[in-house]
């Protein structure tokens, strides 16, 4: 649900002349208000607040939803960072009705988007780039749009957007602004890892953790009976399972045809929990025909893997019920702890540490270790920011402005970083991978579902995250914290039935079962894709177990069209759109091993962005 703040006059013709249904103007204090839907704008007696997520208030009892809500807003309004006290995965506005200042903020992680375009006196606050780039009529920031194109990730970097003088709010940032536009205070949350706890002292600490985990599932979904949860059948989002009370009807969503290996796991899932289950397929929907495209980009800005296009375009919903997703960050495997977490690590060192145990080893931080790494990841950015990738875009771009701009974004997510002051040098890729990669690209899988669910991950939630990013990394990596808890928690011990990782073989069996069994598959499936792409045979075998077949998506006949009719009014470069063009006919013909193709519909919904807001620019 979207909406725009301003202190600038709002005319009654800017909301004909939206893409949105059910826009109305409010007036709020000495604040214009641009609203869809009017339920998201909550009242107090010192406030008006708009809350994208959920936030609430341990303090309150279970049972008072709206006090849970109300009293965490107002704590958050007047002490930054929250209390311990207060958890939820949120960004919120805050009108303060006394003196007309606002208050923006969002979670130690910030996968809803907020952001602020400050135009000399002119501020604007939404939660939607297109309905800001719309009503302000901003130009389009080159760098921005670019780093949309490139990888790593196809998103932008820190509090980049597309638009001109529009930030979006960092990881854990809380601002205050008058209704003049200027910033009256800024300071950030810099409560993940702190007080790790030592290695020998986390005997119970996977109990500790699970306490807290349903008690956060308990207050999520406070006041609800129905209870809807994306589940693939793998590790965490069965957790999220486990945690769910009894006295809730659950309904379990997956992707995926119903033969598929990780389906027929999630559908086991469900049952063991006397759950509803369903699962999507449509494998058109990877490429879909433009209106379908189109209206998911103005639903939610956030179209980055067509597979919850299967869902979203099949499923018939009553209302917006909670939807809960795993976790993004993947905290508690460590999976982030790019030293210990590579395939060839744990290759090479599968004796001494899955199996007999052996303690990892960490390096303590310093500033000169800082700073070293803070040039790998210079480096592994900077590679994409090249003569040819700069010569594809129809606009000029200057390149040194370009890698200047991502210098100083990437620093951005640095200076956060940093401001956490790490004890581990290895903790370094883990914070930097959770406020990049699983805030945007990542985040953007709870988003999209945002279009007719209220979606949520519990595990990202601030209380959560907090308590998990200080369990020692030693006990998290290697599966060790989630051998534990698989093993001694009643609730997880139901769930224990293989992954798609590691078929066959329960989660509670030994490591020296499961993880032979993990490259025994791994291996055969890498040997059935190369005889594929060497055959050029699509109807061929392609993984030992039947699983998503990204060779046949690109077989979809119109594919080509569809593709082209992205781009029928190209704002970024017939050459751009050639390059996505041959990369997935290349895909097809098996030329390249066809993965996902979240590149192409990234740049392609980029394109639709920039023309929704054009056409629909008052300027």
């Amino acid at each position: 649900m979207k909406f725009l703040l301003t202190n600038q006059s709002v005319e009654n013709h800017t909301i004909s002349a939206l893409p949105y249904e059910g826009m109305s103007l409010k007036s709020v204090g000495l604040w214009n208000l641009l609203l869809e839907g009017s339920e998201i704008l909550k009242t107090s007696k010192e406030f008006f607040s708009i809350t994208d997520g959920y936030l609430k208030n341990f303090n309150k009892n279970l049972e008072d939803i709206h006090g849970q809500t109300e009293s965490a807003l107002e704590s958050i309004k007047n002490n930054w960072p929250p209390s311990e006290n207060i958890t939820g995965s949120f960004s919120s506005v805050i009108i303060d009705k006394l003196n007309d200042e606002v208050v923006v903020c969002n979670d130690a992680i910030g996968i809803y988007p907020l952001y602020v375009l400050k135009d000399g006196k002119k501020i604007y606050i939404s939660n939607s780039i297109i309905l800001l780039g719309i009503v302000s009529a901003a130009e389009f920031d080159k760098a921005g749009v670019f780093q949309r194109c490139v990888g790593p990730e196809y998103s932008n970097i820190g509090s980049r957007t597309i638009l001109k003088n529009c930030k979006r709010l960092l990881p854990g940032e809380y601002s205050k602004y008058d209704h003049k536009g200027r910033k009256i205070k800024s300071v950030f949350d810099n409560t993940l890892f702190q007080d790790i706890k030592p290695l020998e002292s986390c005997k119970n600490i996977h109990l500790d953790y699970w306490r807290l985990f349903k008690k956060e599932i308990d207050y999520c979904l406070s006041g609800t009976r129905d209870v809807n949860i994306a589940l693939s059948g793998g590790l965490d989002s069965r957790i999220v399972l486990g945690a769910i009370p009894d006295n809730k009807h659950i309904k379990c969503i997956t992707y995926g045809d119903q033969e598929n290996y990780e389906t027929i796991i999630a559908s086991r899932l469900a049952s063991i929990k006397d759950a509803d289950f369903q699962s999507f397929s449509n494998y058109e929907l990877h490429f879909p025909p433009l209106n379908v495209l189109r209206s998911h980009v103005i639903a939610n800005e956030s179209v980055n893997l067509g597979s919850w296009l299967e869902v979203l375009e099949n499923i018939k919903v009553d209302g917006r019920e909670p939807l809960l997703l795993g976790d993004m960050t993947e905290v508690l495997n460590a999976r982030n702890i790019k030293k210990y977490s590579s395939k060839k690590f744990r290759e090479q060192n599968f004796l001494n540490y899955y199996l007999f145990k052996k303690k990892y080893h960490f390096t303590k931080s310093s500033e000169e270790r800082f700073e070293s790494w803070k040039e790998s990841i210079l480096i592994q950015h900077a590679r994409w920011y090249n003569e040819n990738r700069f010569s594809q875009f129809d606009f000029t771009i200057n390149p040194e402005e370009i890698k200047e701009a991502l210098y100083s974004d990437l620093d951005e997510v640095f200076e956060r970083i940093r401001a956490h002051k790490l004890p581990f040098k290895e903790l370094y890729d883990e914070l930097f991978s959770w406020l990049s990669h699983s805030r945007i690209p990542m985040g953007k899988q709870i988003l999209i579902c945002n279009s007719k669910f209220k979606s949520y991950s519990p595990p990202m939630s601030l209380a959560v995250m907090r308590m998990a990013s200080k369990i020692h990394p030693g006990l998290r990596l290697g599966g060790r914290l989630m051998d534990k808890m698989y093993s001694e928690i009643e609730e997880l011990r139901k769930l224990r039935i293989p992954t798609s990782q590691a078929p066959l073989i329960p989660q509670n069996y030994p490591n020296l079962l499961k993880y032979p069994m993990w490259g025994i598959r791994s291996k055969i499936d890498n040997y059935l894709i190369n005889q594929m792409v060497k055959k050029k045979k699509v109807s061929g075998r392609y993984r030992l177990f039947k699983s998503m077949n990204w060779a046949a998506i690109y077989q979809n006949p119109e594919m080509e069209d569809h593709l082209r009719s992205y781009f029928n009014n190209n704002h970024l470069g017939n050459v751009v759109f050639q390059n996505i063009l041959n990369q997935a006919v290349a895909r097809k013909e098996l030329i390249q091993w066809p993965f996902a193709n979240m590149d192409i519909l990234n740049i392609s919904s980029l394109n639709l962005e920039m023309d929704i807001i054009k056409k629909n620019s008052l300027i």
